[in-house]
């Protein structure tokens, strides 16, 4: 199938220095969740003193608000929570900014958008997560309209349409392949003065006859400018047979010094490649697959994990553990296992304490088309040992949608309408509470769909747990009592 998506760029233990407006300050055991995956990009907070079982009934209900259809789910720094959604006359999006404490609503500012049917799960609403810097919120809807607002009024600063600014996205929909599976997903970060976008055109000949184009499958890394949203430089690069570009759905990129410069590493076209962030000049790269190995295009690109240590999906779902001291002019890749069995097309992992918490699809034939099969149980969450690859446990029975995210040594699960808090204790499998029937299956589209939206992880902040449902957005107080 024909597929162009837009990757999120995720900030994982950078050095490289972020401007000062684009920087959101965190303190104590007070921490924001500014962005996609939360302060750290690694699906964890920093926060303590929060509780370690819930009661029966759950947690208590501080606020809950209506909101649209959306796969995003809310950021949130000091007392602002940000968050866009799909109209209910699926012909407009929205983006808001509420108070984190009640959900009052502070701005909103609402555009026009294609009719969903033109972009692929299109009922799914706005994919992308907003990011809150010190100054400004930066977001992306569906359909590639970009926006960088003033945090305090809800000014624009810039709006720019993204869709039309590559000669392979040529602001074309539905028909011809360009964004018929997922449109645009990937979230607006700054890293210093830019923002690093990552597209894939499939080209001749794995599309269908009515797509068929003349182009060949391309990958291309964009930086826009920060402060204005203008292409700084683009690198493109022609796949290998049988290859693709960065990793579909949620890709990683990782900023990082390369030989006393700022650079990104990416996972793309069988590569590992090192791009210099001034001009996206590449300076380095590995081949870490081969035409024989699967694409690594569910959520593939290097997570720093520990010191010289990389995880990876090397051969397109199975996780990886690299060796890679980029202190050095030669990095010399080692890879010191792979082939364990979780990973990201469905949620990315947390890591605590030395242990990987990931699911893994235990049915490959009825999950195939992730949802279609709501009430399906056809995964299984599994503690893996992070140095040796060694599975400790493995826990069947959870439901599309899934997400999760860590905080305090618990792990926050969702699993189709329910919300698990389990023990991140790798001797066993420990549930600490659990909330079900959260929320219902409203009428968001076809079946098919229903079952994604608890994709939107749970988000820990300021002693609160945030839950984006289909037609919500709960506030829970989790903090333990003093």
């Amino acid at each position: 199938m024909p597929i162009q998506a837009l990757l999120l760029f995720v900030l994982i233990g950078s050095s490289a220095a972020v401007a000062a407006e684009n920087s959101v300050a965190k303190s104590g055991n007070v921490t924001d969740w500014p962005h996609w995956a939360g302060p750290n990009s690694n699906c964890t907070s920093n926060e303590t003193g929060l509780l370690k079982t819930w009661p029966s009934e759950g947690p208590p209900i501080q606020f809950r608000i209506a909101v649209g259809t959306g796969s995003n789910h809310p950021s949130i720094a000091e007392n602002d929570l940000c968050f866009a959604q799909l109209e209910e006359d699926s012909l407009h999006e929205t983006v808001k900014c509420v108070d984190a404490s009640t959900g009052k609503e502070k701005w909103s500012h609402t555009y026009e958008v294609p009719p969903v049917y033109t972009v692929g799960w299109g009922e799914l609403g706005v994919r992308a997560t907003p990011t809150i810097t010190d100054k400004f919120v930066y977001t992306i809807g569906t359909f590639g309209h970009a926006f960088c607002f003033e945090r305090a009024t809800g000014k624009i600063v810039w709006q720019q349409n993204f869709r039309e600014q590559s000669p392979y996205l040529d602001g074309s929909l539905k028909g011809n392949g360009n964004l018929e599976w997922k449109g645009f997903n990937g979230s607006l970060i700054p890293i210093g003065d830019k923002i690093f976008l990552f597209y894939w055109q499939g080209g001749n000949p794995a599309i269908p006859a009515w797509a068929k184009t003349d182009i060949s499958d391309k990958m291309q890394v964009f930086a826009y400018e920060a402060l204005t949203g203008k292409v700084a430089w683009k690198f493109e690069e022609t796949c290998a047979p049988g290859s693709r570009g960065p990793g579909l759905v949620t890709a990683n990129g990782l900023p990082l010094r390369f030989q006393n410069e700022d650079c990104l590493v990416i996972h793309g076209n069988r590569d590992w490649k090192i791009l210099r962030q001034a001009d996206g000049k590449q300076v380095w790269k590995w081949q870490c697959s081969g035409p024989n190995e699967a694409p690594a295009w569910a959520s593939g690109g290097p997570k720093p994990v520990g010191p010289n240590l990389y995880l990876d999906e090397l051969n397109g779902w199975q996780k990886s553990l690299v060796e890679c001291d980029f202190t050095q002019a030669d990095p010399k890749p080692k890879v010191l296992w792979t082939g364990n069995e979780v990973h990201e097309a469905v949620t990315p992992p947390v890591i605590v304490d030395g242990h990987i918490y990931g699911f893994w699809v235990d049915n490959r034939e009825e999950s195939w088309a992730l949802g279609a099969k709501p009430g399906k149980a056809n995964f299984s969450l599994r503690c893996t040992e992070l140095m040796s690859g060694k599975l400790k446990w493995s826990q069947p029975g959870f439901k599309m949608g899934l997400s999760m995210s860590a905080a305090d040594g618990r792990i926050y699960v969702r699993s189709h309408q329910t919300v698990t808090l389990i023990e991140a204790n790798p001797a066993a499998y420990t549930e600490q509470g659990k909330l079900e029937r959260v929320h219902d299956l409203r009428n968001t589209g076809p079946s098919s769909q229903k079952g994604l939206l608890d994709w939107n992880m749970p988000v820990i902040s300021r002693g609160r747990m945030y839950l984006r449902t289909p037609g919500e957005i709960i506030c829970y107080d989790i903090r333990a009592a003093k």
